[in-house]
């Protein structure tokens, strides 16, 4: 059996869906949607999807897609998703699953409505950094998590370049996503109380009126507290798009994650004047096959759609993910900590 998928969004990681499902075994690579119609043209013919649609509605009527992948910029999630719901196919949303916890409560009761699979795709949690400090607190030799540490940042060319959107959204829902959900991955609690500050400058002086980072202090129900950065106002000059770093103290000792410089290869030229990194654990082709956690979490969604299994991420991660964040924007607003109640 093969896995009819339609795409919505023809973007960056429209791009990375592209790849996965030409690659895959059980991906039936359907059709593309996209509001800008040669975007969608161009990503079908590159990657061999057989329709081309530029309203999502008409997409979901055809019925040769059995899943839909939602890669749409953060704030847009809601209204495909439950377009796709009600038309009973099954979603892979990415993350943020949504940016109000109104929005996500919303989702998860159009697709349990439906009896569809609704995954939010945290695909760090495939990354093997993570797995591996999961592990190594999971075996007991380090004892209880105390304090967890987390940097996942940008350079200035995400916000200015590759995200046409980026003043409508910002870094905490972009990566802050991922951190919170990392977080709350292995430390295997939920966070209780945020607080979270700010400040404008960088972006703002270049018209994104957005802020440059956001730095919160998160206490968890195991009683773990976790700081968390997330910033959009890197050099240019790093040899990635980021920054990806933690570190768990433990009872007993600590697990460090270095993802900056553990899964680099990095390729100098005179043209570009400076070494331009690959994330090689995130994405790689070794002998003309795609491997990387990046294209793992979509594999993993087309098998459960195959199989009827439920996926390893849950419509409730990506509910407790954006409640996480709205409390944290909210903490931001009053200038003070915000309880997370449930």
């Amino acid at each position: 059996m093969s896995v009819g998928m339609g795409l919505i969004g023809a973007g960056v990681w429209g791009e990375l869906h592209g790849r996965t499902y030409q690659n895959s075994k059980i991906a039936n690579f359907v059709a593309v949607c996209d509001l800008i119609p040669e975007r969608a043209a161009a990503l079908a013919a590159k990657y061999g999807a057989k329709r081309v649609y530029t309203d999502y509605n008409e997409m979901l009527k055809d019925p040769e897609i059995d899943a839909v992948a939602v890669v749409t910029p953060d704030f847009a999630h809601k209204a495909p998703v439950i377009a796709a719901a009600k038309a009973g196919k099954h979603i892979l949303v990415e993350k943020p699953m949504a940016t109000s916890l109104a929005d996500a409560m919303e989702m998860k009761d159009a697709a349990q409505k439906s009896g569809v699979i609704l995954m939010p795709d945290f695909h760090n949690r495939w990354n093997p950094c993570f797995i591996t400090a999961l592990e190594s607190i999971e075996d007991g030799a380090l004892g209880e998590p105390k304090y967890l540490y987390i940097r996942h940042s940008n350079t200035k060319y995400v916000p200015f370049k590759m995200l046409n959107w980026s003043s409508k959204s910002n870094v905490l829902w972009f990566l802050g996503a991922h951190s919170c959900d990392l977080a709350r991955f292995v430390l295997k609690s939920d966070a209780v109380k945020a607080y979270t500050v700010s400040r404008k400058g960088v972006l703002q002086k270049a018209g994104i009126d957005i802020p440059d980072f956001f730095i919160t202090i998160l206490e968890f129900a195991n009683g773990t507290v976790a700081t968390i950065e997330n910033a959009w106002i890197l050099p240019d000059t790093l040899q990635s798009l980021g920054e990806f770093r933690a570190e768990i103290l433990c009872e007993y000792g600590m697990h460090n994650v270095d993802f900056n410089t553990t899964s680099i290869s990095t390729t100098y030229t005179e043209k570009h004047g400076r070494g331009r990194g690959r994330d090689l654990f995130a994405e790689n082709v070794v002998y003309g096959k795609l491997k990387g956690f990046c294209y793992d979490s979509i594999i993993h969604f087309m098998e459960c759609v195959e199989s009827g299994d439920q996926p390893l991420v849950s419509v409730m991660d990506g509910i407790e993910n954006t409640r996480t964040l709205e409390a944290m924007s909210k903490s931001l607003v009053i200038g003070e900590p915000v309880q997370i109640t449930r």
